[in-house]
């Protein structure tokens, strides 16, 4: 989970919960652009060596994705492993660093059995010690809500033998496997784990088929691959270390210049986050095009319903009825997004599909805000209640999408008022409740990121529901319960209820399900979107 996605500006599942899951072999997710047959033939023993260069239109802000935003999706997912891996075919939970696991009935009991002969780029062993030690510092101050959300409401932690360890919580937590297996939660070693948290940006030891050689903000991150590594998970069917030598991350932020380094293929062989307006120019140089679905919530607006206009569910219904989604992917990301259907999305296990709820109706919009009192327009075409006060609402960002639905709403007599934040403050003033409307995107494939995000029990509330309201109290019932259910047919019915009700009564909008763009070059093979993590261990590249 990211407090937002880097935008593009253009004009799990339930875990199985079985002592040892099924591993698969595939691809990887996404929609990859076609292989040659020459990479194709090459065989495994004759494709090491060699430097991929990637560019990133930002400095990440750090390496630890316990600590960060957005590394979880390049850098960190290489440095550290998790204990479990998430299966994007499957929708399941495969081993990794733990061999096995058992879960209890009720979801509060996991114990873990370890591999033996697993290693920290210090040279340490992973042990049952270390684990407890990771999962202990991600509640500290400082780390970031995401990784936090992993060890909430944990309330023991024992190591009864050196490869052993068993998590209980204080209540049944059926996300915990899939929230293991984000990057977020990657287990580092025991003296990264203790390290101050802003030492944690700059450096980490991990288990990952790579090592930290050098971080240079703003200018490069540089990996070297481990020679000694030997435990990638079953999906990737691959023994010993990665193919590649070395991996090295140029920050350049001008679009124009990281294309061109790109495309010709020298300076960088890989980007992120591809503007849909390039597209064309890519494939036209022959660059290999992937593109894969986010499997959380993509781009969702919370409402603050603490706000003085949006405490009326009628405001917050208009505004929900009053997007019209078609045409905010259109101009957002060049139409390669998809309109969103419900909270989740299509490629999470749990998607709840209430698209009925979100047709583009601005009629009915302008009859709910004249029904609130909304009667009276201005000069400006800005609506004025009995009070005199005009509906003004305020948000944290500036970019196409939100100047699309400034846009869309202006003609309903609704004014956004665009007010970003700096980007040090933006976490803080999200959840402060300053902002009649925020966003989030969510990237764990798991429906529990609706409780993360909404709930009020446990959870980060970003609707601001007040204790009053009814309404709100079975939302929060709902997305307590859900995580508290194994079965999967019964969390499923317990998510489309809570889904129904954040979009009916507008505690959320949903806009739009998120497609990441890879462009990279032909000479680079097997580099593998795993939901939206980046994974280097199969990656290579054919000689020129």
């Amino acid at each position: 989970m990211s407090i937002s996605r880097p935008r593009r500006q253009f004009a799990a599942a339930v875990a199985t919960l079985s002592l040892l899951a099924t591993a698969a072999c595939s691809s990887g997710g996404g929609e990859q652009g076609e292989r040659s047959d020459t990479g194709a033939q090459v065989a495994k023993k004759d494709r090491s060596g060699g430097t991929l260069n990637i560019g990133l239109g930002a400095d990440p802000g750090g390496v630890d994705a316990a600590v960060v935003n957005q590394v979880w999706r390049t850098v960190a997912r290489a440095l550290a492993d998790s204990l479990v891996f998430y299966n994007p075919e499957t929708k399941r939970v495969e081993p990794w660093l733990a061999t096995s696991w058992t879960v209890s009935d009720d979801a509060r009991v996991y114990s873990f059995e370890l591999r033996d002969d697993v290693t920290f780029h210090d040279g340490t062993k992973l042990t049952a010690k270390v684990v407890k030690a990771n999962l202990e510092s991600l509640n500290r101050p400082g780390i970031h809500s995401s990784a936090k959300t992993v060890v909430q409401g944990i309330r023991t932690i024992k190591t009864p033998s050196e490869h052993k360890v068993t998590v209980e919580f204080a209540e049944p937590n059926a996300a915990f496997l899939v929230s293991l297996s984000r990057a977020y939660g990657g287990i580092v070693s025991e003296k990264t784990a203790r390290l101050p948290v802003e030492k944690r940006q700059n450096w980490l030891d991990g288990s990952g088929p790579f090592y930290l050689e050098e971080y240079v903000p703003n200018q490069r991150i540089v990996l070297k691959k481990r020679a000694d590594y030997d435990w990638a998970p079953k999906y990737f069917d691959h023994d010993g270390p990665a193919y590649l030598d070395e991996v090295v991350y140029k920050i350049i932020p001008e679009d124009s210049v990281r294309n061109g380094a790109v495309i010709g293929g020298d300076e960088l062989q890989f980007i992120y986050w591809v503007n849909a307006k390039y597209l064309p120019q890519f494939e036209s140089a022959g660059l290999t095009i992937s593109k894969t679905l986010n499997p959380a919530t993509g781009t969702e607006l919370p409402v603050n319903t603490s706000s003085t206009f949006l405490k009326d569910v009628r405001v917050r219904q208009a505004l929900q009825s009053g997007v019209d989604r078609d045409a905010f992917v259109k101009i957002d990301s060049g139409g390669i997004d998809e309109p969103a259907t419900g909270p989740l999305s299509k490629d999470n296990p749990y998607h709840s599909d209430q698209s009925a709820l979100l047709k583009y109706d601005p009629e009915r919009s302008k009859s709910l805000l004249k029904q609130a009192g909304w009667t009276k327009t201005g000069k400006d075409g800005i609506r004025v209640n009995a009070a005199g006060e005009r509906l003004s609402l305020r948000v944290p960002a500036d970019d196409a999408g939100w100047q699309v639905l400034q846009d869309q709403w202006k003609k309903l007599g609704i004014e956004l008022v665009l007010d970003p934040p700096l980007p040090a403050e933006a976490n803080e003033k999200l959840l402060s409740g300053e902002y009649d409307i925020a966003y989030w995107y969510a990237s764990s494939p798991d429906p529990d990121v609706l409780r993360a995000n909404y709930g009020k029990t446990t959870g980060s509330n970003r609707s601001f529901i007040a204790d009053d309201d009814k309404t709100g109290k079975k939302l929060d019932r709902l997305l307590q319960e859900q995580n508290q259910t194994i079965d999967q047919a019964e969390r499923q019915k317990l998510v489309d209820q809570a889904s129904h009700i954040l979009v009916e009564q507008a505690y959320e909008i949903p806009v739009s399900n998120d497609i990441d763009i890879w462009a990279y070059s032909p000479r680079l093979h097997d580099i593998k979107p795993v939901g939206l993590d980046q994974y280097l261990i199969n990656a290579w590249l054919a000689k020129k």
